[in-house]
């Protein structure tokens, strides 16, 4: 009789299972060659010109973003899928954005550190428990930015350096020139083989060096080099998934073989925890939560459970389904979960 009841379930869900925008592109235009830089550096073939070397110049130079690694060109920006003049520097990427023209904004710079995080297959990281004394703490991200030594270290060099940029307050100005940190400092080894005490920002990775002296203390990584490097090297091969690792646990049920399979599977449910003789009524939901069911109740019996039920999952359709029983009286759940994969 029970087995006939749930076969029964199992016929209705078969037979109501049988029942870009284009990116838009902004055009760059032709930059003015009013002057140019280059740089008389082993392994550095590629030079500044004013499109992008005032800004350069006037917001850190060398120390804030390295030699160029690369020609000025368009390319897509991976956040905004729009096309800009772009040109890659060793620890940062300039961007030229025309609808800027004639205010501080006309050239940015890329999130780099929020991208090689990314290209590392790295997750930001939690937020820690809450703002700690003598560091700057950030709402938004949850971190604190502290010093390593005394007055030297990541907040000291946090607050003394940002862009020039007018109407700005210094705060505003080094949000601008590092973003928000997206991890807490600790040891990390960089591209260079160092171990040394590390934080990542938005736009930067802050690295402590203690031997070096005072004003090198504190370097920024080669992140626009590692970036460009990065997308030479060959993709690792994604490793296989277990396809039933999503799939919930079952609650007071057990469900066999495995918690998922293809269409025509035989599962085998059990299901306890009811009262002895408890009239139990049970359902299935699909995969977009429509539930199918009935009215009818059956008896669970003196034992208060159900073990061995054969469930035959023909013509299911992929994704995750739930096989519910509810007592009457004692309002005790079981429920199964499986997931019918392609």
């Amino acid at each position: 009789m029970v087995l006939r009841r749930i076969l029964g379930i199992v016929t209705t869900v078969i037979a109501v299972v049988s029942l870009a925008v284009q990116p838009r592109s902004t055009a760059a235009a032709e930059p003015i060659k009013l002057d140019t830089q280059c740089f008389d550096v082993p392994g550095i073939t590629n030079c500044l010109d004013d499109t992008f070397l005032t800004y350069w110049r006037s917001n850190g130079g060398l120390p804030v973003f390295g030699y160029p690694i690369t020609a000025a060109a368009n390319e897509v920006n991976p956040d905004t899928q729009q096309n800009y003049l772009t040109q890659w520097l060793e620890r940062n990427r300039f961007e030229l954005h025309p609808e800027n023209a004639g205010t501080p904004y006309e050239v940015l710079l890329g999130l780099l550190g929020k991208e090689r995080l990314s290209q590392l297959g790295r997750e930001i990281e939690p937020r820690e428990a809450g703002p700690v004394d003598g560091c700057l703490w950030f709402e938004q991200t949850g971190h604190n930015v502290c010093d390593q030594a005394g007055n030297l270290g990541f907040k000291s060099y946090w607050q003394s350096h940002g862009l020039k940029i007018d109407g700005l307050d210094n705060y505003a100005r080094s949000l601008q020139l590092f973003g928000l940190p997206l991890t807490s400092a600790k040891s990390e080894t960089n591209a260079n083989g160092d171990t040394v005490v590390t934080q990542w920002f938005e736009r930067a990775r802050l690295e402590w060096h203690p031997s070096n002296p005072d004003e090198f203390k504190v370097l920024l990584g080669l992140l626009g080099k590692e970036i460009i490097d990065g997308r030479s090297q060959p993709t690792p091969p994604t490793p296989p998934t277990d396809p039933c690792a999503a799939t919930p646990n079952s609650v007071s049920a057990r469900i066999n073989p495995a918690k998922c399979g293809p269409a025509g599977t035989t599962f085998t449910f059990d299901l306890y925890g009811f009262q002895a003789n408890e009239e139990v009524g049970f359902w299935i939901s699909d995969p977009n939560g429509i539930n199918i069911g009935t009215a009818d109740t059956l008896n669970i019996g003196p034992s208060g459970e159900l073990i061995g039920v054969p469930f035959r999952t023909t013509g299911f359709y992929p994704g995750t389904w739930q096989f519910t029983m509810q007592g009457s009286t004692s309002g005790h759940t079981a429920i199964i979960y499986f997931t019918i994969i392609q």
